[in-house]
């Protein structure tokens, strides 16, 4: 129950809503009471009980033992519904109809006030989590894998609305009406209420235990989802490979073997609520029935009234509603916290990757990066980087090459502070990255990777990312230099043209052309191109190689590359194998003195017919 009191303080936010909600719930719940005594003088024309015109004519008496000044006037009703039996009747169903006019009005009120406030908090909800997500560090990603995070705003946070909805609209509502019904019941017959309270100890027990299986699976359920969209994401990012090595069936199989899995445990859920519903009115019934037998015991021998067992029935009866909206109370409760649970689950991560207390702002790029004896890990246990060694000095192009997971991707990510070293020390200007604050440091670095991150945005948006308050003028000069202006300009919209999700009306060269062109405006002392060129053609590679030449001018990069002709300009190269460096040098140095790049400068030139 945790998770329901941290709702409650964003609910707090809504208490204007709420309480509105609240007291009209209230009203909802009086007027639909108060059509019950209303009843009375129908039940009075219709069974003309001797019994109850006895009772009736000592209600003055006990009217004024409490209330004096109202004596004459119930004299007065109970004669008018003596002489008028017909009138009073008409008169009953008409106050009746009045109540439940004016109860409509309560009810839409308490309705839309409810759910402004369940959609308030679930809008508040939703942004807090992005909020909250978008700066957890990259283990959490790597760890918990972006699929589960978007489930999370997709399912949870919808299921958490449509809980707090159940609960402001029914849970707010019927308990009230519940108690009201009782009460009156009590009133007209206390002894044949307790005959009928035999029966709930059975129905709160089916009650309890539906409840606990919806929760459980309501659980495994939402966790089948994050698989399911784990799939439904993977399919279609790699579409291509797909249908290049006709794996349709596969996806398929894996897609239904999934959905499967997912509609089990929804019809758990279903089952769960749907038996909920039935087996309250079952025993309902059968209660009834033993009710109605014992009233008629009642009626014989003259403990019960006509007019008193018509009321006492019809408070019964109205108390059968909100039990069974209350029926699948617990089932929702436990789907409610089910999921608000896995949302607040995610509030719980804290970012590792943080600025400390006394962090300063990163001046001026001046002298150089440094990286010393840096061993990593992603997972604790399997070592990445073992005692690396790599200087660059400012206005200096470093190259690292090595075969696949040898770490050098690693070794960008550790620059930016994307990840901390398990030991040894990352520096720039011989400070200690972690001094600095992370929005200085990585305001002074450019990153462009292999994986192109574009968003369906327009182009110009696109570009400017890193700096929204770019002008028009500097945008375009960017794209200059990155050679994409003239593709730009022949699209439809030029600079405007929306380049759809993840940037698909594009080819593979014009997307990380643009990715560089976000990178150029930027303007960074300090460069990172991780694999920049290396799923392009030919033709791609040489426009982007040539912005690249002219941007890394008097610039300070890092180049990762499997093709080795993207770095031969480099000052010095780093060769790295299974976490180490295993050499340095220039190009010329590295082919007399490394086998390991002689290896991969030899497979390169052969592959290129070279």
């Amino acid at each position: 129950m945790k998770a329901l009191w941290r709702l409650c303080r964003y609910v707090r936010l809504f208490k204007k809503d709420a309480f509105l909600s609240f007291v009209m719930a209230i009203t909802v719940a009086l007027l639909q009471l108060a059509a019950i005594p209303c009843l009375y003088p129908l039940f009075n024309g219709l069974f003309k009980s001797p019994e109850d015109a006895e009772k009736m004519r000592h209600w003055p008496a006990k009217v004024a033992a409490h209330f004096p000044a109202l004596e004459e006037p119930t004299a007065r009703l109970v004669q008018y519904m003596f002489d008028h039996r017909v009138e009073a009747m008409l008169w009953a169903l008409g106050i009746v109809m009045l109540l439940s006019i004016i109860k409509g009005f309560a009810m839409f009120t308490q309705e839309y006030a409810a759910g402004k406030v369940h959609t308030g908090v679930s809008r508040l909800l939703a942004e807090d989590l992005y909020r909250h997500v978008l700066r957890l560090s990259m283990s959490f990603y790597h760890r918990v894998g972006s699929p589960s995070v978007t489930s999370r705003f997709t399912n949870d946070v919808e299921a958490v609305r449509q809980g707090m909805a159940f609960l402001f609209n029914k849970a707010l509502l019927e308990p009230i009406r519940l108690v009201g019904c009782f009460v009156l019941a009590a009133y007209f017959s206390w002894t044949l209420l307790l005959f009928n309270i035999a029966i709930f100890p059975v129905l709160a027990i089916g009650v309890r235990y539906l409840g606990q299986k919806a929760k459980k699976a309501t659980r495994k359920g939402l966790h089948s989802r994050d698989k399911l969209l784990n799939i439904l994401q993977e399919t279609f990012e790699g579409i291509s490979i797909v249908k290049a090595f006709n794996m349709e069936s596969r996806e398929e199989d894996r897609f239904a073997d999934e959905n499967t899995n997912v509609r089990a445990q929804d019809l758990k859920v279903v089952k769960a609520a749907a038996i909920a519903s039935p087996f309250i009115e079952v025993t309902a019934i059968l209660g009834l029935a033993l009710s109605m037998g014992f009233a008629v015991w009642m009626l014989d021998t003259g403990r019960l009234t006509l007019n008193v067992f018509g009321l006492f029935y019809v408070a019964l009866v109205s108390m059968s509603d909100p039990m069974r909206k209350l029926s699948n109370l617990n089932t929702r409760l436990q789907s409610l916290v089910a999921a608000a649970t896995r949302v607040f689950e995610f509030f719980d991560e804290e970012p590792d990757i943080v600025d400390k207390p006394d962090a300063k702002i990163m001046p001026a790029f001046s002298r150089g990066i440094c990286l010393s004896d840096v061993c990593f890990s992603y997972n604790g246990s399997d070592t990445v980087l073992k005692s690396v060694n790599i200087t660059a000095r400012k206005g200096e192009i470093i190259a690292l090459v090595g075969p696949s997971g040898a770490g050098k991707s690693t070794v960008a990510r550790l620059i930016p502070r994307f990840y901390d070293t398990a030991s040894g020390v990352v520096k720039i200007d011989d400070v200690d990255v972690r001094d600095y604050t992370l929005a200085s440091l990585r305001d002074q670095i450019g990153l462009v990777t292999q994986d192109i991150i574009l968003f369906n945005d327009t182009i110009a948006a696109n570009i400017a990312y890193g700096r929204p308050d770019a002008t028009q003028e500097q945008i375009e000069k960017a794209a200059h230099a990155a050679n994409a202006h003239d593709f730009i300009m022949c699209l439809p919209n030029g600079y405007n043209s929306v380049i759809g999700e993840k940037g698909l009306t594009l080819s593979g060269g014009q997307r990380q052309r643009v990715a560089l062109a976000r990178a150029i405006i930027k303007d960074p002392p300090i460069l990172i191109l991780d694999e920049a060129t290396s799923s392009l053609d030919s033709e791609s590679e040489h426009l982007i190689q040539l912005a690249l030449d002219e941007f890394m001018k008097h610039r300070t990069s890092i180049v990762i590359a499997h093709r080795l002709s993207t770095v031969e300009k480099a000052s010095r190269i780093y060769v790295l194998a299974e976490g180490c460096v295993t050499a340095a040098g220039t190009n010329d140095e590295l082919l007399r003195s490394s086998d390991i790049y002689k290896r991969l400068y030899s497979r390169q030139f052969r592959l290129n017919g070279v």
